[in-house]
């Protein structure tokens, strides 16, 4: 769960003087030893320390946000028809258990068989499913793709879904990273918009820029995005436009998945040329680059071996 600034505090205390009495500690925070005592335990309770001692949990803690359906693939020059479970939420989590880490999903599905067979196969992947919202007399999300172009969804209504991310928000304050389907970054931008920014986690996202007219100002608003850049064209465009809205304290990675890839972060841009072996396909390797991404950074790697490490998960796929 996350932390709160004061339990942060007290952890990076701890992290010096492992034996240090909780008296002690009081003190050098000028606090009520039996404050000092509560903030322990509720740093135990939390899972950031695991025992008196005190042994350290490093893992932080990741929310999924995004879409889960049945996808219907329908290729015309075979002719052949592919079903399978799809959507980002899915995706995602799966990257991450992939990676070692349990993430907790937030997303709708309707009250069906497909749902109960994503939910086993999510829970089989060690994926935490608790803030899943089953709809009745809803069937689960179902969209047919011909040429990979949408031409028909069975979807569940927009009304629906923003009563679900309401009900979400106690859930998604309490996590340290919460990684965002670009379909729904305003949504949960407004939903966050009046909370102090010391109760808000990580806001990550990713998304995909034919020009930098794309550079959407909810995306301005995430801690960690990685975009996608397809027209060459477009590229210095694009990397002008987002040093321009980058906060200094955010990380945008930029990319075309083939040659280039850069990162700005304190209004500085780095770059990090892609070797043969790194290359991903723009589109499906963007969700990818932005799970290991998390992933490092969540880990405490510096920013440049984290997006290593993202690269290695697009290029994997």
């Amino acid at each position: 769960m996350r932390l709160t600034a004061r339990e942060r505090e007290i952890l990076e205390v701890l992290r010096k003087d492992p034996l240090i009495s909780q008296e002690d500690l009081a003190g050098r925070l000028r606090i009520s030893r039996s404050s000092a005592a509560v903030h322990i335990s509720n740093l135990m309770k939390k899972g950031a320390v695991l025992g008196k001692g005190y042994v350290f949990s490093e893992q932080a803690s990741i929310a999924v946000i995004g879409d889960i359906f049945l996808g219907i693939e329908v290729d015309e020059t075979e002719p052949r028809i592919e079903i399978c479970h799809s959507g980002t939420a899915l995706s995602l989590s799966t990257i991450f258990s992939e990676l070692g880490i349990r993430p907790k999903v937030m997303t709708v599905l309707g009250n069906d068989d497909l749902a109960t067979e994503i939910l086993g196969r999510m829970q089989q992947l060690n994926i935490d499913t608790s803030s899943i919202v089953r709809l009745n007399k809803r069937r689960t999300c179902r969209r047919i793709y011909t040429q990979k172009e949408l031409i028909y969804e069975e979807s569940i209504a927009e009304a629906e879904i923003q009563k679900a991310f309401e009900s979400w928000a106690w859930a998604a304050l309490n996590c340290e990273y919460l990684v965002v389907d670009p379909h729904y970054q305003t949504m949960i931008y407004q939903l966050f918009n009046n909370k102090e920014e010391d109760s808000i986690p990580q806001l990550c996202t990713y998304g995909y820029l034919a020009d930098d007219q794309d550079i959407s100002e909810a995306t301005t608003h995430y801690h960690i995005v990685v975009l996608g850049v397809q027209d060459p064209l477009a590229w210095d465009r694009c990397i002008s436009r987002c040093l321009e809205l980058a906060k200094d304290d955010h990380l945008l990675v930029i990319t075309d998945g083939s040659n280039h890839l850069v990162f700005i972060k304190d209004a500085q841009v780095y770059d990090f040329p892609l070797l043969p072996g790194q290359t991903f396909d723009w589109r499906t390797g963007i969700p990818r680059l932005l799970a290991g991404l998390v992933y490092g950074l969540s880990n405490r790697y510096p920013t440049r071996q984290a997006v290593r490490i993202g690269v290695g998960a697009a290029s994997s796929n």
